[in-house]
């Protein structure tokens, strides 16, 4: 399985939803994905899939993600952090074990953004 569908599942556990899948326009941005709530679409944030300045082989398109960024605005540009939510580092690694990191930081925030909306949801 690709680590983008291992990304999307992961999100589905928590009942996070892909709504726009969008290709980026800047030199250091690949794709981006504004991601949703199910059960409020208020609670929402982008994951910024960024490209490996050094990476050897341009032209293999999704190859060369340096970083996967969970954000609440987009960056201004590729070292802009202000609207982190987490970031998934891809570089050699257990790419298992950081994918639970990344969701447990975002789960976190969910929590935080549903306390604040009064949201209440049976787990």
């Amino acid at each position: 399985m690709s680590y983008k569908l291992q990304i999307e599942k992961a999100l589905l556990n928590i009942d996070f939803e892909v709504v726009i899948f969008d290709l980026a326009n800047e030199w250091w941005n690949d794709e981006n994905w504004k991601v949703q709530f199910k059960f409020n679409p208020g609670i929402y944030f982008y994951l910024c899939f960024f490209d490996d300045p050094y990476f050897e082989g341009w032209e293999i398109k999704h190859q060369r993600i340096l970083k996967i960024n969970a954000v609440t605005e987009f960056p201004k540009n590729w070292n802009d952090d202000s609207n982190l939510i987490a970031s998934l580092q891809m570089q050699k690694g257990n790419f298992k074990k950081k994918l639970a990191e990344f969701i447990c930081e975002i789960e976190a925030w969910k929590i935080i953004k549903i306390q604040d909306t009064g949201i209440k949801k049976n787990l």
